[in-house]
C-alpha cells in the first residue's frame, strides 16, 4: 500500500514541477529594451525583455545590468508589473503605461552574491508604433538597501 501512495505523490509532484516550469512559456512575449541604470550613485547598463500574462494588465519583466562600481557587480531582477493605462481627454487609450512594480533581485560580485526585494514603479512612453521610452525608479531592500533609476528604450 505504501507504495502505491508513493507512487501517487510522486506523480502529483512531478505534475505540478512541469506545469510550473511550462507556464512562462504560455506568457505571450513582448518587447525588448536596453537602457542605463544608477544604483546608489553606480553607473550600469541593462537589458530588459517583458513577458505578457494574459490580457494586457499584467507582466513579468526581466532584466540583467551590469554595475560598474569599485567592484564591478552583475544582477538579475525579475519583477512583476501591474500595467496602469492612460487615457486621453476623448476617453482614447493613451500613449503612456504607468506601473507598481514588486520583485526578485540577485546580484553577484567577485567577493559573493545577495539577494533583494524591489518594490518600486515605472511608465513607459509611445515614441513610435515600435518603439517606447521607460523610467523605473525602485528601492532593493537586502543587507546592501539602495535606490535605482533606471531609463531607456524598448525596441
Amino acid at each position: 500500500m505504501k507504495t502505491k501512495k508513493l507512487s501517487w505523490l510522486s506523480t502529483i509532484i512531478l505534475a505540478l514541477t512541469i506545469i510550473a516550469l511550462a507556464s512562462p512559456a504560455f506568457a505571450e512575449t513582448k518587447g525588448w529594451g536596453a537602457g542605463l541604470n544608477i544604483l546608489d550613485g553606480d553607473f550600469g547598463l541593462q537589458a530588459r525583455k517583458d513577458f505578457w500574462l494574459g490580457g494586457d494588465i499584467s507582466q513579468i519583466t526581466g532584466q540583467a545590468s551590469v554595475i560598474f562600481a569599485n567592484k564591478t557587480r552583475f544582477a538579475v531582477d525579475v519583477d512583476y508589473h501591474f500595467i496602469i493605462k492612460s487615457s486621453n481627454s476623448d476617453g482614447t487609450a493613451g500613449t503612456s503605461r504607468f506601473y507598481p512594480l514588486v520583485g526578485l533581485d540577485f546580484q553577484f560580485h567577485g567577493d559573493g552574491s545577495e539577494f533583494g526585494l524591489n518594490l518600486g514603479g515605472g511608465a513607459n512612453f509611445m515614441m513610435t508604433d515600435t518603439m517606447a521610452a521607460f523610467a523605473e525608479l525602485k528601492y532593493v531592500i537586502s543587507d546592501w538597501d539602495g535606490f535605482g533609476f533606471g531609463v531607456g528604450v524598448y525596441f
